[in-house]
């Protein structure tokens, strides 16, 4: 282009120029209009009355002398000549690109001064580059003026300064389809004067800066000049800017040395916009694969040896980083280790995950890898599979629309592709996602009470806070191998808890100390009363195979027996030591017993000491006991209270209090005591005052006869116990069918029939999502908040208390549902 001038032209040509057949023939077109349209207006005219003729002459004439009066005081102006431009690059030039070129010569317009309503005169030409205002020129080959802003730098654009860097700024930027780069901020385009509100969408998708309104441009620089960072804006604004660092990292590295350098800030730059943006699904995922496309060289050789990949909220596939772990781990035939199976399974989308996976993710995470390395040791073996795993890009920059970038991985295989480990995940996922269930929900209602003892009890010990492992070790430790009685208020006080513990709480609280191997009297795992806060309980050092067996006849049988040998001992207001050793001694006899019960008994006994049961308590057990079978309690009893060579008229009226609950004469009380020859009081001094004090002597023959008769009387209240329980479960069987028609004709609680099928329904689970329900009601065409409300005022008329609590989930009340015929 040296030496070259273009020719001059006028403008416009001369009209002879410009004719054609085609333009002729539409000449012709157009005067056939022109001549009805005369027609027509011919015709208007003559239909306007003579009056309104007058006065559209006079309005006329008015007109035409104002304007020769306007065009004679203007005669004399003349145009004002247009000012000279001139457009040339800055010194310097643009820095190397796929796309640049060697600056171009300036491009020159001038224009002569111009008179008014004439016809304006332009030269082109080719002038050497100055430092005069320039305009905008057209973009091309000869308007390469861009640069690449590095990170830490400031720009300014428009009145906006733009700190940070990471951006193209200039003119000529180009993408791969010639088109300018959308990332390219030219300062020359048009911006807005006013201020506008980053937050509204003023882009479509795949927008460009040079092709966006000058509003939109504003909102732009605004971003930028705000740090990148309101939370707010537009997404549009950041993929703009994120456009120009997928250029940076994916095609200027490949020719330019200094882009290389900028990849460690890009990628901070993106991790940081990834945390402010993580709520916009499309940014996130192009982000998130973009980084994973950058740091895929540079992964470890055996990257499983370090900690898995952190692993994003929402994932749409495997990130690569864990992928690439899970590759290497198959290609070697190593063991996949629990913390990379965890972040497998939390990262798989085919892998599904409850509400207790997301709510409860810590505790979720501890018993995942505990269940993971109790049934896999050190983890499974992944197949290397044919499948081969590649790490691919697709910009989001629609100058690389239809462009992908990949690199080799060294022909690792993709392990997603296999079903087995993705089924054994899933599998130990919907485990420990059911255990975790009761404490989600619990948590999920009361959000402050995460650590509190009634969430803690629906976890397993070794998941609780450290911080109460910590007490339950001091307490472990205060019991050793003894015993510790202590109010069941002091216990949970010292667990935190938050208030009153519910019937399933306190069982839960046993089973967490039965963990530990610590046993809890009264046995609520047994059926015992729920005790209240200000009664006492004692903890003892309980053996791992205590097991259930203490539910069974003969342990029962044994129980009852110190029941009514702890009230025979306080009958005289105070248990002595030597009826507490007889007493402990007997149970040591018991050798039909294990060890274990035995050392529960003994708790047991120091609890029935501590707060005895009541004789009305006890009579229940004995209402089917043959006559024989009583009076042989009765005997030993008797004997009981001469354990201490001492017997009291309040033990004596004890006595005769238990002789008539059990249906014997109270004359039989002075056989019995006078059958071993220990001093009785006399009827007159059992009515009257309290006794005196008197020495004792323990006799060991009379223990020895105790420890045989107590064995006795433990072995026929087992074989009593035994023949009741098969007595009601007999008259249970032969009573069912004629309960089960008075019971559907009363239906539960006194309801009709459609609520109590309902009840029924409500009692197969613990618990209901409220939606799963609702349906369930309506299948039964009953209104659910109307059902419910009905079903639950019966439960309070009968139970005292509601038979559900909750409103999503809906929970069953269990001491409720023990009291319901169901």
């Amino acid at each position: 282009m040296n030496g070259f001038t273009p020719p001059i032209q006028k403008w416009p040509p001369a009209p002879d120029a410009l004719l054609t057949p085609k333009t002729m023939a539409k000449k012709n077109a157009g005067s056939s209009m022109i001549l009805v349209g005369a027609m027509v207006v011919v015709g208007i005219i003559a239909s306007v009355p003579k009056e309104v003729w007058g006065t559209l002459f006079v309005a006329g004439a008015v007109v035409f002398v104002v304007r020769v009066v306007v065009k004679m005081m203007g005669s004399g102006s003349r145009a004002k000549p247009v000012s000279r431009v001139v457009s040339t690059p800055p010194p310097g030039g643009a820095p190397a690109s796929q796309d640049s070129s060697c600056p171009a010569p300036a491009l020159k317009v001038e224009s002569a001064a111009m008179q008014k309503d004439e016809f304006a005169s332009f030269v082109l030409s080719v002038e050497p580059q100055t430092a005069e205002h320039r305009i905008p020129i057209p973009e091309g080959p000869i308007g390469n003026q861009w640069k690449w802003v590095p990170a830490g730098e400031t720009v300014s654009v428009a009145g906006f300064e733009i700190s940070g860097g990471l951006l193209y700024v200039g003119s000529g930027l180009r993408d791969r389809y010639g088109q300018i780069d959308p990332a390219l901020i030219n300062p020359k385009l048009s911006v807005a004067s006013t201020p506008v509100v980053t937050s509204l969408r003023l882009m479509g998708y795949w927008s460009s800066y040079s092709d966006v309104t000058p509003d939109a441009r504003r909102a732009h620089l605004q971003w930028l000049a705000d740090g990148r960072r309101d939370p707010n804006a537009d997404i549009g604004y950041v993929f703009l800017f994120f456009y120009g660092l997928e250029r940076r990292a994916l095609v200027d590295v490949t020719t330019d040395p200094a882009a290389k350098a900028d990849i460690p800030a890009i990628k901070v730059e993106v991790q940081r916009l990834l945390d402010i943006y993580v709520g916009s699904n499309s940014f996130r995922q192009y982000a998130t694969h973009f980084l994973a496309y950058l740091d895929a060289e540079k992964l470890a050789v055996k990257a499983y040896l370090d900690a898995p990949p952190a692993i994003p909220e929402r994932c749409y596939e495997l990130p690569l980083g864990l992928k690439i772990g899970l590759g290497q781990l198959a290609a070697d035939q190593q063991p996949v280790p629990a913390n990379w199976a965890l972040a497998w399974a939390l990262a798989d989308p085919n892998i599904s995950r409850r509400t207790a996976v997301t709510r409860c993710g810590a505790e979720f995470a501890q018993l995942f890898q505990r269940e993971y390395a109790a049934e896999h040791g050190e983890g499974f073996l992944l197949r290397n599979n044919k499948t081969k795993l590649q790490c691919s890009y697709q910009p989001a920059s629609r100058g690389f629309h239809g462009q992908s970038f990949q690199q080799s991985l060294g022909g690792l295989p993709d392990v997603s592709a296999v079903k087995v480990p993705v089924q054994k995940l899933q599998a130990l996922v919907d485990s420990c996602t059911t255990a975790l269930e009761p404490y989600s929900r619990f948590v999920g209602r009361n959000p402050d009470k995460a650590h509190a003892l009634e969430a803690l009890l629906q976890l397993p010990v070794d998941l609780w806070p450290a911080t109460v492992k910590a007490e339950l070790d001091d307490l472990k430790t205060r019991v050793g191998d003894g015993m510790v009685v202590m109010s069941f208020g002091e216990l949970s006080g010292r667990l935190k808890s938050a208030g009153p513990l519910s019937r399933d709480k306190v069982i839960g609280l046993a089973r967490a100390l039965q963990e530990l191997q610590l046993g809890m009297e009264p046995d609520v795992l047994a059926g015992a009363r729920t005790p209240k806060a200000e009664d006492k309980i004692a903890l003892f050092a309980a053996s791992a195979n205590e097991g259930s067996q203490r539910e069974g006849a003969v342990y029962q049988a044994a129980a009852v027996t110190l029941d009514l040998a702890c009230m025979v001992a306080l009958a005289d207001g105070d248990a002595s030591a030597q009826e507490l050793l007889t007493l402990t001694r007997y149970i040591d006899s018991w050798s039909h017993l294990s060890v274990a019960h035995r050392k529960r008994l003994k708790a047991h006994l120091r609890l029935g000491i501590e707060q005895p049961a009541t004789l009305a308590g006890v009579k229940k057990k004995f209402e089917h006991l043959a006559d024989d079978a009583r009076r042989s309690i009765a005997r030993f009893l008797a004997h009981l209270t001469q354990a201490d060579g001492v017997v009291s008229p309040s033990e004596v009226k004890f006595l005769e209090r238990t002789y008539r609950a059990l249906g014997l004469e109270t004359t039989l009380v002075y056989t019995d005591l006078h059958a071993n020859d220990a001093p009785v009081p006399s009827t007159a001094e059992v009515a009257s005052a309290s006794p005196k004090p008197q020495g004792f002597s323990l006799d060991p023959a009379r223990i020895a006869q105790l420890q045989k008769e107590t064995a006795e009387v433990a072995a026929l209240l087992a074989n009593v116990f035994v023949e009741e329980g098969e007595q009601e479960r007999t008259e249970v069987a032969t009573a069912l069918p004629d309960e089960a028609t008075e019971q559907m004709q009363t239906g539960l609680l006194g309801l009709d029939a459609n609520h109590s099928a309902f009840v029924r329904l409500l009692v197969t689970r613990s618990t209901w999502l409220r939606d799963e329900l609702m349906d369930a009601a309506s299948d039964m065409e009953l209104m659910l908040d109307g059902a419910l409300e009905h079903i639950n005022e019966a439960a309070l008329d009968t139970c005292d208390a509601p038979l559900t609590e909750g409103d999503d989930p809906i929970e069953i009340n269990q001491e409720v549902l023990e009291a319901l015929p169901v």
